[in-house]
């Protein structure tokens, strides 16, 4: 049988090292390379194609994720692992979104990383246990949060507006800019968003993720 090829990309020596050593050792997968860059990570997929690209998000140069974006234009098929010790939701769901097969953490088990493995060559998705629970956790939280916010249908339509890009993150500047108000208007508004709401800042419409119903929705 032959073995499928690995590209093993890690900017700790040690690490990368140790994680060659274990895959070599399994049987079914040959590192055929292995970098401890970005870039080096690019040219050597360019080049070679591997079967199975096992990618740390966390590089010297450029990041994992823009490595991800280069190696699925190369080759939309190409199956990525993602290997990092990052347990942070906005990680997980952006290399997720940029075609990641999975997401391990490094210090899990060596079954876990080619199980990982063994769902991305199959097109399935694979999330560490550990990484599964975070996003559970959070989910849950936020959506505890969502459900205890109040309604806004005592919000005018430009206090919606103006939530929905609070929401986005936008500043009282940027704000200010988009809807062609004064940065004051805008602070006046917020300060009645907040009574109407009765939350304490506009934090809690953020982390909270209110979103307008779709009865709201309809009347714009």
């Amino acid at each position: 049988m032959t073995k499928k090829r690995i590209l093993l990309v890690e900017d700790d020596i040690l690490l990368r090292m140790g994680l060659k050593s274990m895959i070599d050792m399994h049987g079914q997968y040959v590192v055929d390379d292995d970098v401890a860059n970005g870039r080096d990570a690019v040219r050597s997929f360019r080049m070679k194609k591997q079967e199975i690209v096992l990618l740390d998000l966390r590089l010297p140069d450029i990041s994992g994720v823009e490595v991800l974006q280069k190696i699925r234009e190369i080759e939309p098929d190409a199956k990525v692992v993602v290997l990092t010790a990052s347990d942070d939701n906005d990680f997980i769901f952006e290399a997720l979104e940029h075609g990641a097969n999975a997401y391990v953490l490094k210090g899990s088990n060596p079954e876990e990383l080619f199980l990982a493995i063994a769902y991305a060559m199959e097109d399935d998705l694979f999330i560490s246990p550990h990484l599964a629970k975070v996003i559970v956790r959070d989910y849950l939280l936020v959506n505890r949060q969502r459900k205890a916010l109040p309604p806004m249908q005592n919000l005018t339509n430009r206090e919606k507006e103006i939530v929905r890009l609070i929401i986005d993150g936008k500043k009282s500047k940027q704000i200010a800019e988009s809807l062609f108000i004064s940065i004051k208007t805008v602070d006046k508004h917020r300060s009645n968003i907040l009574g109407k709401l009765g939350i304490n800042s506009c934090n809690e419409l953020r982390h909270g993720s209110l979103f307008l119903s779709e009865e709201d929705d309809d009347k714009h």
